[in-house]
């Protein structure tokens, strides 16, 4: 299941995912905008953990790697990208999400014109 949209809709998947509490939180108190790049743990007694990049976008992107087992919930925190999931294409600007599974083939950082800076995070739950 692939869910493609925009933050505020976020808590209405909380029935499906209910991991999505503990994503809410660390996003209400920002903290993904204020930390570095790096791999973080959540605050709460949490299986979800939590990546930040910062990356200039390319013709081509990059392979994101797998997280077999995991959902991904990637959101952009400044900038834009192209996420590429099994052939599906989606254009992440701030305010939206996407949310996948961790087996699927995943490219990230594809430009959508020029190469655009960007930050995002990654939620693995």
């Amino acid at each position: 299941m692939i869910v493609f949209d925009t933050l505020s809709y976020l808590e209405s998947y909380t029935g499906p995912f209910p991991e999505i509490n503990t994503i809410i939180s660390v996003m209400d108190r920002s903290l993904p905008y204020d930390q570095l790049p790096g791999r973080y743990d959540t605050p709460e007694e949490s299986s979800v953990k939590y990546i930040i990049d910062e990356c200039l976008s390319s013709e081509k992107g990059f392979d994101s790697p797998k997280h077999e087992g995991r959902r991904i919930m990637e959101i952009v925190l400044e900038g834009e990208e192209m996420v590429s999931v099994s052939s599906s294409v989606f254009r992440l600007s701030e305010g939206r999400f996407l949310i996948y599974s961790g087996e699927e083939d995943v490219r990230r950082g594809m430009m959508y014109a020029l190469p655009v800076h960007f930050k995002a995070v990654r939620f693995i739950f």
